[in-house]
């Protein structure tokens, strides 16, 4: 099983493409963001991102995981929703 708290970080690095805005939005340190990653890409076993100088790419493994990490914020919220 993934770590939910990796792959929400993982799924907001995607959506700010930066480390340190999606660092700010979480309210962690860019190095924090950095850590979650490594992270994930240990338990998941391959890289996810390209590092191309500030910016990347997402791998096809970190393509699977930001679609992983979508999908299960719209699981959340429709629970939320059923809850209430």
């Amino acid at each position: 099983m993934l770590n939910a708290t990796w792959l929400e970080t993982f799924t907001t690095l995607c959506e700010a493409g930066h480390f340190t805005r999606a660092a700010e939005r979480l309210n962690m340190t860019q190095p924090g963001v950095s850590q979650h990653l490594r992270k994930l890409e240990d338990q998941v076993g391959q890289p996810l991102i390209a590092r191309e100088g500030k910016r990347f790419t997402l791998t096809a493994a970190g393509d699977a995981v930001f679609a992983l990490g979508l999908s299960r914020r719209g699981e959340e919220a429709r629970l939320r929703e059923a809850i209430e």
